[in-house]
């Protein structure tokens, strides 16, 4: 299976894989490195603990014992790329860059390589959903934990894994003028020591699915 079907519907033999190399590293380094808590096995006959991640505004249990992946809000297992991701981001080497200047998903190792899917699956969605409603767009955002920033469009930045942040930007169009819309999301410099370029297509997707669902709710 590719890298990019295993995207679209991780497969259980990822999962397995995914929380054996997890199991191995120790927990507490984990922690400091990814910036999550790690707890000891509190229930009897437990041995791996688990960790507590934010992902945007929900929080997440990833239980070691069970290999589970849970939604604490919600108070069920949480989306099959969600779990994914969590996983990788914590199975990671971790690290921190010189600067954290917002980067081009293209800029990143590997980046150019998905352009053509990042375009179908993060840009377009997004410029499709809010093109031509920037109020609407703006207020998902802000629902999100979106901090407005002043840089071209209509900027906001996110903390979307706590070493991991996501900038989106909305050019609204004008349909008026025939003025198309255009849309960008861009990451932190260091989110390459914590994600592959695979990994951060499926961050763009869960985030702009993220901001569509909420803008659903208004």
């Amino acid at each position: 299976m590719s890298s990019w079907s295993r995207l679209i519907q991780p497969s259980e033999e990822d999962y397995k894989r995914l929380f054996q190399e997890l199991v191995k590293l120790d927990g507490n380094q984990v922690s400091r490195r990814c910036g999550v808590i790690f707890l000891e096995p509190s229930k009897p006959g437990g041995r791996c603990g688990r960790y507590i991640v934010n992902l945007l505004t929900r929080t997440y249990s990833i239980e070691l014992d069970t290999q589970e992946v849970v939604d604490l809000i919600a108070g069920k297992s949480s989306p099959p790329e969600t779990a994914y991701l969590i996983l990788r981001y914590l199975s990671s080497a971790g690290g921190v860059g010189r600067k954290e200047d917002w980067t081009q998903f293209t800029d990143f190792p590997k980046g150019r390589l998905y352009k053509s899917y990042f375009d179908r699956y993060v840009i377009r969605p997004l410029a499709r959903a809010f093109g031509y409603n920037s109020e609407r767009y703006e207020s998902a955002c802000r629902r999100l934990g979106g901090r407005r920033e002043k840089l071209g469009g209509v900027s906001y930045s996110f903390n979307f894994l706590p070493k991991v942040r996501i900038l989106t930007q909305l050019w609204a169009g004008r349909s008026e003028e025939y003025v198309e819309p255009k849309a960008n999301l861009m990451f932190n410099y260091s989110a390459r020591y914590f994600l592959s370029a695979e990994d951060m297509l499926l961050a763009g997707r869960i985030m702009v699915n993220a901001v569509t669902s909420e803008s659903r709710k208004l």
